[in-house]
C-alpha cells in the first residue's frame, strides 16, 4: 500500500514486535501493559539467529513473540522498557513498524 501523501488519521499507528525467551513471558506481559499498551498478542515461535537455533523441541529453548498495536509514544515506551530491562541479559529482539488499521 502506497501511503505517500496520505493525510495521517487515527488509523495510522505502530506495531511493536518483541521476540524473547519464553521464561520472560509473564514479566513482559506486565511490563508491556505498564509501559502504556492497552493489550497485546502473544504466541510461541521458533527460529534461528545469531545466537543459534531456538527450537521448542529442546528444553528451555522456546521463544515467545508479542505484537502490540499502539501509537508512537507508547511504542517508544514499550521498546525502552523491554530493551532497557532485558536487552543485556536475555535473548530478545524488539522493533517497531508503521501500520495502518482500517476504520
Amino acid at each position: 500500500m502506497n501511503t505517500a501523501g496520505c493525510v495521517p488519521s487515527p488509523h495510522y499507528g505502530v506495531v511493536v514486535v518483541v521476540i524473547a525467551e519464553a521464561e520472560l513471558e509473564s514479566v513482559l506481559c506486565d511490563d508491556i501493559l505498564a509501559a502504556g499498551a492497552k493489550g497485546y498478542t502473544v504466541s510461541e515461535v521458533r527460529g534461528r539467529g545469531n545466537r543459534g537455533l531456538r527450537d521448542d523441541r529442546l528444553l528451555l529453548s522456546n521463544n515467545v513473540r508479542f505484537e502490540v498495536l499502539c501509537d508512537e509514544a507508547t511504542a517508544r515506551s514499550v521498546l525502552d522498557t523491554v530493551l532497557g530491562r532485558y536487552g543485556r541479559h536475555y535473548g530478545i529482539v524488539a522493533y517497531a513498524l508503521p501500520t495502518w488499521t482500517p476504520p
